[in-house]
């Protein structure tokens, strides 16, 4: 477990350290000009030192991105390295010499698996909310504290209603000027709310608090099809699921990755228009992570844990392509939509179909 532990965290540091190398040599131009208006009258050696600086602020964060999303080939990989070890002096052969069977190595394997699965859970829950503002920046914003103000278009919610605003600010979760439309079955409006800005109410997760909002009324002929236009009444509040977070995903598609179940959970309860099934589906996801990863190792470790003399390049080269199949595809079938299954269903279903492969992979080693 300690040999695996060890290889997990140099394996991990190399995937992400090449990562961000490569991404640093192709971008080094943008970090050199924009540490130049950030110290423009400064020395050689200040230049140097924002450079670094921007970079570690800018490929920081994307620690916990790569963590979350590798972990569990990566831990594949660190099971491979130490198993190839043992095998190669022949560890292996002691353990079975002493009646010990080889299926009882596996096991601390798995532990590793699953602790590593753990705290990649606790990561996906609390880091990478955190950091997420700053995974969203492009290089036009390097050195903000968070991904800049975007604007809202139209964007209808479970009353029918469009909101739209000329920005909204994902850090602080205000909208600048936002409208909302209101229709009838017709689609025409038939109130128009306005504000300064809007704050959400995190408390209740409902609506958005409006600073000087207005509220105007139409009422139509239906005779004649003409308009009247009321008296602008005061508003503060109007209530709608469209969060700050599901403005978000509207814009970025990768955000709802990074965020944690209790803002899931949170966005689940006011869903309404948006995609609920979704929602649920990367919800349950987190868990059936755990189980697709336990069940990969399972279904990998035969390739080296074994009696039998092996060829550790092909083996090496079987465990990876298994893995990353397993691993990967696993995970596109978890969050692709199944109609007439439920999400939580769905999600477990690449475990459930690997399971009898499982136990026959377990039950099959040589020893």
């Amino acid at each position: 477990m300690k040999r695996m532990i060890v290889n997990f965290i140099v394996l991990f540091m190399l995937f992400y350290l090449l990562g961000a190398v490569i991404d640093i040599i192709v971008n080094l131009d943008e970090f050199d000009k924009f540490a130049a208006k950030m110290s423009e009258d400064s020395g050689v050696l200040t230049r140097i030192y924002t450079i670094i600086r921007i970079i570690i602020g800018f490929e920081g964060p994307r620690l916990f991105q790569v963590f979350a999303y590798l972990h569990g080939v990566i831990a594949v990989g660190a099971m491979a390295f130490t198993a190839a070890s043992m095998s190669k002096s022949r560890e292996f052969v002691a353990i079975m010499a002493v009646g010990v069977s080889l299926r009882r190595v596996a096991l601390p394997y798995l532990l590793v698996m699953a602790g590593i699965s753990g705290v990649a859970l606790l990561n996906q829950d609390y880091m990478l909310p955190r950091v997420a503002p700053l995974l969203l920046r492009d290089r036009a914003q390097l050195g903000d504290r968070s991904v800049g103000s975007f604007p809202v278009p139209f964007t209808p919610d479970q009353q029918g209603a469009l909101l739209f605003a000329p920005s909204l600010d994902p850090e602080t979760g205000i909208l600048s000027e936002p409208s909302i439309l209101l229709r009838d079955e017709k689609g025409r409006m038939i109130k128009q709310i306005r504000a300064t800005s809007a704050i959400w109410n995190s408390e209740t997760n409902d609506g958005w608090f409006l600073i000087d909002g207005l509220s105007v009324d139409i009422s139509y002929d239906e005779e004649t099809s003409q308009a009247a236009i009321m008296a602008p009444v005061a508003i503060d509040y109007y209530a709608t699921e469209l969060s700050p977070h599901i403005l978000t995903i509207h814009r970025f598609g990768q955000y709802i990755g990074m965020l944690g179940m209790s803002q899931l959970n949170s966005m689940l309860e006011v869903a309404g228009a948006f995609d609920a099934p979704m929602l649920r589906r990367h919800l349950y996801s987190r868990f059936a992570s755990i189980t697709l990863n336990l069940l990969a190792m399972v279904i990998v470790i035969p390739f080296f844990v074994t009696r039998e003399t092996i060829n550790f390049s092909r083996q090496a080269i079987l465990c990876g392509v298994t893995a990353m199949t397993i691993l990967f595809g696993g995970t596109v079938l978890m969050l692709m939509p199944m109609e007439g299954i439920p999400a939580i269903v769905s999600v477990f279903l690449p475990s459930i179909v690997l399971l009898p492969v499982a136990l026959i992979r377990i039950v099959s080693i040589r020893t």
